[in-house]
């Protein structure tokens, strides 16, 4: 007994260092009041070890005693937290019908007259409407300033609104208080007055669409009124569409002599305008001009000016003149007809302008004004001459692709002669092709000095002064208002010299020339700067770029491109110019396409790469076309052939896009983007023009 009764005290004694263990450092366990039995040597030889865990605290020391009879005190359990209980679900309820069922509400107060507080009586009548304060001003701009603005229609039980006619009242406090609103033609007018007047915007918007949607033929005049005197810019721009869309219809059936001023010469200004010729539009501004004479003289310069009276023939504009005198009758008095140009000073100084205007031809392009541009409003993708690759002839064919009208390509008038190689610019809105080849040759021997110019006004040719140096697989760029053409090859071989056409003297001379001999290069102007590079210098590929201001007449080097490449092409967008596929040499006798793309950055002076071309293209035809890049054509190294593809780059994604074909595989094509009249009719690939003309031997 006396043993179990110390070995219970050890056993308590030990499960409190045990337990104490858990929050101290070890220590040495205390030593018996009584030596009669000392501690077991297992226990007192054990050097200090880290706090065990309590069972294991509670187990080790008994190993050597004998099991205690009695159940061993378990350690004081932790007593559990308390468990937070559930939060409420919330559930949010929406009634889509409690809005209507309020209106309906309101509404039967407002015909049992029940708590009604205001009184409002239309300007044309004596009717009285009883409607709510509170009502009106949440839904009216003009009440809550008026009933919350501290004016004295705040405290009067009736109110008098002289800017509202009956019907419009009615409508409106019908749409406040049912969100339902029933209209008509006959209707329209008295609710759009109201809505614009009393600032109901939902009313007053659909008013506004209703109106646009209903113009015709017959009320075009009535509803232009309508949005003038209401201010109604929306419809006013509707209205002035409509008349342009129209305007065949409308003069047809005199009814654009009731017309505003403002929405005449909106349409006599408008490019959109089709189916007229000048002469046309200038007689139906005089027949406006007639049908009020005294009231709508002064308003004749604000209508001519926007006659194109240079594109004209000498002949109309010589019959206009001797129209526009003043015949006297035989009773003395003047003729309908009244003498609006030559009474004119200012209209006067038009016909004066368009006169000059035609007697210098190669000038025109420097004098373009609002009266001498074309009236078109249709900007394409244009691609011509190349040499195709059946039979190696050369085209002469100038064609448009029309994406809107269903991705075709339509026929405008063919070059004078055939085309390859060439160079192409645009200047003043008129189209420049210089140089280049009429025969197929690879070595450039068969070059030409001739240069024409496009009129996409009239759709036809002009020739103007040739190159001083025949010139093939050369650049050609318009800058500050002169041409400049630079580089290339002929018969004597690679050559350097620049060339600059001016204009108003219609001569080209040579200005400062390249550092070396280089053809096959390519450019583009940025900056009031022309940049060249690449291309093939002594049958070398190269990578440098070189820049031209024409304030000096000098030349400069700029950032070395990464690759090597010739017959490539160059082009900016924005800030960026773009340098793309093009070929060099593989190994020592072959050549290769260079699908890596990188664009140049002036301000830097650093090249960077973009997405690679996915097919390689080189001596192509290259324009930009609402922020893309177009690459036509051309001749791929790597399958040996010429190709029909277009390729489009989209600068923002860094993405390239097969797009659509060329009617033929064509090789030195090139390319633009030009604002013409589009034609009827398109071409497909039986009717492609072939020039059979011979070719030169390599």
């Amino acid at each position: 007994m006396g043993n179990s009764g110390e070995e219970g005290k050890l056993h308590r004694r030990l499960s409190r260092i045990g337990s104490r263990g858990q929050r101290e450092p070890p220590r040495p366990p205390p030593q018996a009041d009584k030596p009669s039995t000392p501690a077991p040597p297992a226990a007192t030889a054990r050097p200090p070890e880290p706090a065990p865990k309590p069972a294991e605290a509670s187990s080790k020391p008994l190993e050597p005693a004998p099991k205690p009879q009695g159940v061993t005190p378990k350690p004081a359990e932790v007593a559990p937290k308390p468990s937070i209980p559930p939060k409420p679900h919330i559930q949010m309820f929406s009634s889509t019908e409690h809005g209507s069922t309020m209106l309906q509400g309101l509404d039967q107060f407002r015909s049992d007259k029940t708590l009604c507080d205001v009184t409002l009586v239309p300007g044309d009548s004596n009717e009285t409407f009883q409607v709510h304060r509170v009502i009106m001003a949440s839904s009216s701009d003009y009440f809550k300033a008026m009933f919350t603005g501290g004016m004295k229609e705040q405290e009067l039980e009736e109110i008098k609104l002289h800017g509202v006619s009956t019907t419009g009242l009615k409508n409106i406090i019908e749409f406040i208080y049912t969100s339902h609103l029933s209209l008509n033609l006959t209707t329209l007018q008295d609710t759009l007055e109201a809505a614009s007047f009393l600032q109901v915007l939902p009313v007053l918007n659909f008013c506004n669409q209703l109106l646009s949607s209903e113009v015709t033929i017959e009320n075009c005049a009535e509803v232009e009124r309508i949005a003038s005197d209401l201010l109604l810019e929306d419809v006013q721009t509707h209205v002035y569409n409509f008349v342009c869309q129209n305007f065949a219809a409308l003069v047809q059936n005199e009814r654009f002599l009731q017309l505003s001023e403002a929405t005449i010469a909106y349409a006599l200004s408008s490019d959109s305008l089709k189916g007229f010729s000048e002469m046309e539009l200038y007689r139906a501004a005089r027949a406006w001009l007639a049908h009020k004479p005294s009231e709508r003289r002064p308003a004749a310069y604000s209508l001519m000016r926007h006659i194109r009276f240079p594109l004209m023939t000498p002949a109309e504009l010589l019959q206009i003149s001797q129209e526009d005198q003043t015949d006297e009758g035989n009773d003395g008095e003047k003729k309908a007809e009244e003498p609006f140009m030559r009474s004119n000073t200012a209209c006067v100084n038009l016909l004066l302008e368009a006169s000059n205007y035609q007697m210098l031809p190669f000038l025109q392009p420097a004098l373009q004004t609002e009266r001498t541009c074309i009236r078109s409003d249709t900007t394409h993708l244009l691609a011509l001459g190349g040499v195709m690759r059946q039979q190696l002839v050369v085209s002469k064919e100038l064609r448009l692709y029309d994406e809107e009208g269903g991705g075709t390509w339509r026929a405008l008038q063919p070059m004078e002669v055939p085309r390859y190689q060439h160079g192409v610019a645009l200047l003043g809105g008129f189209l420049y092709i210089v140089g280049g080849q009429s025969t197929y040759d690879t070595k450039g021997k068969t070059a030409v000095d001739s240069a024409y110019r496009y009129d996409p006004r009239f759709d036809r040719w002009l020739q103007v002064a040739s190159l001083n140096e025949k010139r093939t697989f050369f650049h050609l760029s318009a800058l500050k208002g002169k041409l400049y053409a630079v580089g290339g090859r002929n018969a004597s071989g690679e050559i350097d010299t620049v060339e600059c056409y001016n204009l108003s003297k219609n001569e080209w001379t040579f200005v400062s020339p390249m550092s070396e001999p280089h053809y096959g290069h390519a450019g583009t102007v940025h900056g009031g700067l022309m940049f060249v590079s690449g291309g093939i210098t002594r049958d070398a590929f190269q990578k440098e770029l070189s820049c031209y201001d024409p304030d000096t007449d000098s030349w400069s080097r700029r950032a070395d491109m990464m690759e090597l490449r010739g017959l490539h092409c160059m082009c900016t967008v924005d800030n960026r110019l773009y340098v793309m596929g093009g070929n060099h040499f593989r190994g020592t006798n072959d050549y290769d396409d260079v699908l890596s793309c990188e664009y140049y950055s002036p301000a830097t002076d650093q090249w960077t790469l973009v997405a690679p071309m996915p097919r390689g293209q080189s001596d192509v035809g290259v324009a930009v076309f609402k922020g893309k890049i177009y690459v036509v054509g051309g001749y791929s190294w790597n399958s040996r052939c010429m190709v029909d593809i277009v390729q489009c780059y989209d600068p923002e994604k860094d993405e390239w896009e097969r797009v659509f074909n060329v009617l033929e595989p064509l090789g030195g094509i090139r390319a633009c983007t030009m604002t013409v009249h589009r034609p009827e009719g398109s071409v497909d690939e039986a009717q492609i023009q072939e020039c059979p003309l011979p070719t030169a031997k390599n």
